[in-house]
C-alpha cells in the first residue's frame, strides 16, 4: 500500500499503481476503500496479499 486517503487506497503493482476505490472483504458487502482501510488498520506499506 502506497497511500490511504479519503479517495481510497493507492496500491502499488510492477508496473505502477491502481487505486481501489471499493473493496469487499470476504463474506462483507463492498464498501468504500478508505472506510476498509480504517476498519482493517491498513496504512503505507501494508502488504496485501
Amino acid at each position: 500500500v502506497l497511500g490511504v486517503d479519503r479517495e481510497g487506497v493507492l496500491v502499488g503493482t510492477g508496473e505502477g499503481a491502481i487505486r481501489l476505490l471499493e473493496v469487499q472483504p470476504e463474506g462483507k458487502r463492498p464498501m468504500p476503500a478508505a472506510d476498509w482501510a480504517r476498519g482493517y488498520g491498513v496504512v503505507p506499506g501494508t502488504r496485501l496479499d
